[in-house]
């Protein structure tokens, strides 16, 4: 009855099979079901599927101001005071290692007033001397202090950051050696479990 009173198209029905020949009605299901799992596929790859432990959050926060006393009680030992008189808002800065157990680990460590001094201060410069674009050279580098300290060689004469990442716990920003992020943010939380942290 309906079928009655809808204007008639101008345009000639079009089916399923005569449109695809080969995906007759009975085959439907079967490509749609087919297509789902393609494009679910697709998109897991995409994502990427590493078992790779996420690395451990950048930035810790405690009340504890700290002091290199305390780095040292906790097991680093010093090598260099560095001169912070162009490291904004810096309270101290020292290069030294901590041992664990891969072996002694180069470490530089920053202080600042408080937590939020270190968050809003610091973390744009360590973030600049860390990971696979540091800036390493001292026409570059914002702070240059520490610089040959704070990079090594790698293959065909070109330099690199000795730090992949670094964490800010409470007023400290701690850059930690590693050729890969999770290997640095690994020893920083060996030296943060030393402090008494997380």
């Amino acid at each position: 009855m309906f079928s009655d009173m809808m204007p008639q198209s101008r345009y000639p029905e079009v089916t399923i099979d005569r449109a695809m020949p080969s995906l007759s009605l009975r085959r439907l299901p079967a490509f749609l079901a087919l297509s789902i799992f393609s494009l679910t596929a697709i998109a897991f790859v995409a994502c990427g599927t590493s078992e790779t432990a996420a690395p451990a959050e950048r930035v810790v926060e405690t009340s504890r101001i700290f002091t290199i006393d305390d780095l040292r009680s906790a097991g680093m030992k010093t090598s260099k005071q560095y001169d912070i008189s162009e490291l904004p808002g810096s309270l101290d800065a020292w290069y030294g290692f901590v041992r664990d157990e891969s072996g002694p680990n180069d470490i530089e460590v920053r202080f600042y007033p408080s937590h939020a001094d270190a968050v809003t201060l610091g973390d744009k410069l360590a973030n600049e001397a860390s990971g696979d674009d540091a800036l390493v050279d001292e026409e570059n580098a914002t702070w240059s202090e520490g610089l040959k300290d704070r990079t090594r060689m790698r293959g065909l004469g070109s330099r690199r950051s000795n730090y992949a990442d670094y964490v800010i716990f409470g007023n400290i920003i701690m850059l930690c050696q590693g050729d890969e992020p999770a290997q640095s943010t690994a020893i920083c939380n060996f030296v943060i479990k030393a402090l008494g942290g997380a």
